[in-house]
């Protein structure tokens, strides 16, 4: 990836971008003026990769769990 590579995608309620080996995110909530925003050097993306590739198969229930319970409440 070439130093200047920009990627920017939404991730539900937060913009990410990543840029120079660091992550940037910004999130707002709708009619709520202020905001937070992040960033991650590349040392702390690899902290929170590492958490959340231990805890995988939790993300991947917690996310099933909400699909299922939108099927079953009709939302």
């Amino acid at each position: 990836m070439d130093n200047k590579a920009q990627e920017c995608v939404r991730i539900g309620r937060y913009q990410s971008c990543l840029e120079n080996g660091t992550l940037k995110f910004y999130y707002h909530q709708v009619g709520d003026p202020s905001g937070f925003y992040g960033s991650m050097d590349a040392e702390e993306m690899l902290g929170l990769l590492n958490l959340l590739s231990r805890h995988k198969e939790d993300i991947y229930q917690a996310v099933n769990a909400k699909e299922n319970s939108r099927y079953t409440t009709g939302m």
